[in-house]
Formats: C-alpha cells, structure tokens, sequence
C-alpha cells in the first residue's frame, strides 16, 4: 500500500506550539481551509504546511497548486471518523463526480492508543460508489505518536473508530488545482520561528503476524469485518494487516 511515515519531523517545541493553534482553530473553524503554494502564511499551521511541503515533497510533486487543510480533535470515546476517500468535495455534490487531491498527510500532535485504519479499498473511479477491491484484501492500522507524520494515498478509504481518549491532528492534502469550495482560513496568528526539519527515514507498514481481533464495521453503508492488531505494541506503530 503507499503509505508511509515518518518519526518526529520537528522539535518537541513545535510540535507544542502547533497543538496550541490546532486547539484554538478547533473553536474558529467550521470548514477546511486553503493556502496556494506560493501565498504568505498568515499563522503557524500554513507557515508549517509550506514549509513542510517544500522540505518533504517538493521534489516529487508536479503541478501542484496548494494545500487543502483540517484539523481533527477527537475528545470523546464515542466520537469518530467515517471511513471515506479524500476528494474535491464541492466537485462531488454539486456535479455527482469525484475527483482526488494528489496526496495526503496527517501530524500527530498527541500520543492515543486509537489508531487511524487505512484500508487498501480505493475510489479512483469518477462514480463515488465504485469501490476497488471490496471487500479489502488488506488494512493499514497507523497508531498516534506524537510528531509521526503519517503520508498516504489519499484514495484509499480510512477512518477512526470510537476509542479515543483525546486525539489531536493536523492534516492536509496537496491538489493539482484548487476546488472551489475552499478558501483562506483568514484568521492571522503570530508565526513562530522557522522550525529545522530533521530528516528522517522513512518507515513502511510492517506486516503484522500476531493475533488479531475482528470487529464488523461499514464502508459506505456496505458491511465488511474488519481484521486489526490485538495486544500488539501500538504507540507510533504502521501496522499491516492481511483481511
């Protein structure tokens, strides 16, 4: 599956630093937001989407026009995050097509044991009920730690399940052109200084041997059961497991 991560990218000071604006826009957002490659920041978080773009990805990205971007504060147990492809969602309501951003990724602020799943399930398809393979032949299960950043093909379909104590994200996707329901945030914050990225390896999925657990879960409202980790090592794990 292409998906990989990486371990802390930035110091422990920013990383607090980036926690602190996600949880004010968590009280001032109600909608994704927009930068372009080539607009100034007006706060910490499209100061650190540019430049980490620039330092991760710009060398292997062409024709990029700029990021959309979100934030996820899960802070019940009950509370979770339908599986779903990432897509031009604007595109998808108003003309029943869909179209897909070139890449995704996810900043862990937060260490949780409740992990993201990631099912080799994709949408490519302009028709937003064709879903390839289904069910899944097999699932990622990405485990929270603080400063991990997580990238992902953003058609694969994924999720969280209830089970978060609190967990804080930071996400964006990279799009060759930019949706039309997407704007600038338009909420200025003092910027912070320039953070030195530190250049780590990166980490694939690791194929997961160990006992497993099965619990029947919905994708678009069509039943599959769901096979992950049980009792396994969890913090910062990438975990693949065969469904």
């Amino acid at each position: 599956m292409r998906i990989f991560q990486y371990e802390q990218v930035v110091s422990h000071w920013t990383l607090q630093m980036l926690k602190t604006e996600v949880e004010f826009f968590n009280e001032h957002m109600d909608r994704n937001a927009w930068i372009g490659l080539f607009d100034e920041p007006d706060n910490p978080i499209e100061q650190f989407i540019l430049d980490s773009y620039d330092f991760h990805f710009s060398d292997k990205c062409n024709n990029v026009v700029g990021f959309e971007w979100w934030i996820h504060v899960v802070e019940k147990s009950n509370h979770m995050i339908l599986f779903h492809a990432d897509h031009d969602e604007h595109l998808r309501v108003e003309k029943d097509e869909m179209k897909y951003p070139m890449l995704g990724t996810c900043l862990y602020l937060d260490d949780d044991s409740n992990p993201t799943i990631f099912l080799d399930t994709q949408q490519t398809s302009v028709y937003e009920k064709q879903l390839e393979p289904f069910p899944p032949t097999n699932a990622v299960f990405s485990y929270a730690d603080e400063g991990k950043f997580l990238v992902y093909d953003p058609t694969y379909i994924h999720g969280i399940l209830p089970g978060s104590d609190k967990q804080i994200t930071l996400w964006y996707n990279v799009w060759s052109y930019k949706p039309n329901n997407l704007e600038r945030v338009g909420v200025s914050r003092p910027l912070i200084e320039r953070p030195t990225y530190k250049m780590k390896e990166i980490k694939e999925p690791v194929l997961y041997l160990g006992k497993t657990v099965s619990l029947g879960i919905d994708v678009h409202q069509r039943p599959i059961t769901l096979k992950g980790p049980h009792g396994a090592k969890s913090m910062g794990s990438l975990w693949k497991v065969s469904q």
